[in-house]
């Protein structure tokens, strides 16, 4: 008996110091990539909310590389739903039609943080609001799997004209006023 019960703790001994070292051995998963952009401080979500127009993007998506030079003219209208989430619907010409896209962005782990749900899992997208000048440009992260895109929507007043300017290897966006 005694035989026994040195055995079955001997074998449970095993087994324990087994699964901790494959806990061990296990590789932290991956950071996202947009776990490093840092979101816009003290951006207020009514500061969002408006028509926005689509300046420019940029992807490593094949088809946008192949075919940005035939990017049609977009729209965006943010609104916002519950002091929490967004209700964004976004007009762009596609085929010589025009075309609505409605989206419900929720709110995500950290304020400027959204999260756009598909119908499977796979399918969600991390949205990042990244700088912001709320009177005349935002610019939104998207990431859905491995892949990430960043957009420079733009407002534009009476009178406002755009200009890229860089400002010590950073470009940022200008609306024509002295800084």
């Amino acid at each position: 008996m005694a035989a026994l019960r040195t055995l079955l703790l001997l074998g449970l001994l095993l087994t324990a110091r087994g699964q901790r070292a494959a806990q061990r051995r296990r590789p932290s998963p991956p950071q996202s990539a947009l776990e490093k952009v840092a979101a816009q401080e003290g951006l207020g979500l009514h500061q969002l909310s408006g028509k926005w127009f689509l300046v420019s993007m940029a992807s490593r998506c094949s088809y946008l590389a192949e075919h940005s030079h035939q990017l049609e003219a977009t729209t965006m209208t943010i609104t916002i739903l519950d002091g929490q989430s967004l209700a964004i619907s976004t007009f762009r010409k596609l085929d010589r039609m025009c075309w609505e896209i409605r989206q419900h962005y929720l709110p995500a782990q950290a304020p400027g943080r959204f999260l756009l749900k598909g119908h499977r899992k796979s399918s969600k997208v991390d949205v990042v609001v990244g700088e912001a000048d709320p009177s005349s440009f935002i610019i939104l992260y998207y990431q859905k799997g491995h892949s990430v895109s960043v957009k420079l929507y733009g407002k534009l007043g009476l009178g406002a004209s755009w200009q890229v300017k860089d400002r010590g290897g950073k470009p940022l966006l200008d609306s024509g006023e002295a800084s």
